[in-house]
């Protein structure tokens, strides 16, 4: 059976995209995520003041997308290293499986959720909250 690997920033923002506001967190962090499963690798990035979403894919698709995990890892490191309050690695068998993903996100001391987009990627969702795309990418 595959593994589907999530690397997980949790950032020491909070932030609107459409509205350039950038402050510390207060509530609900921010996040930096690579998802890698089925349908390639895709990066998300979350804000967590007005809860906007972006993501896209990333590295092709195919069965050896050339964006590998350890190039999140170094990507996150790279661009977020002044405001990264953890760098988590993730491994699932079953994205869709409550329980897996409870535990799975329980050993690293997170309480949102993992939620599994149509689009094919997941991303982890720290407040539970409604997120959905509310601005474009410049």
């Amino acid at each position: 059976m595959p593994e589907f690997i999530l690397v997980l920033a949790m950032l020491s923002t909070e932030s609107s995209y459409a509205s350039e506001i950038e402050r510390p967190a207060t509530v609900v962090v921010d996040t930096a995520q690579f998802w890698f499963g089925s349908s390639g690798a895709w990066r998300v990035r979350t804000y967590a003041i007005d809860h906007d979403i972006h993501t896209y894919r990333v590295g092709g698709s195919g069965a050896t997308p050339s964006f590998q995990p350890e190039n999140a890892e170094a990507h996150i490191n790279k661009h977020y290293s002044d405001v990264l309050a953890k760098l988590v690695v993730l491994r699932f068998q079953d994205p869709t499986n409550k329980a897996e993903v409870a535990q799975v996100l329980a050993s690293q001391g997170l309480g949102g959720t993992l939620e599994v987009a149509s689009a094919g990627f997941a991303f982890y969702n720290p407040d539970r909250g409604d997120y959905k795309t509310k601005s474009e990418p410049k």
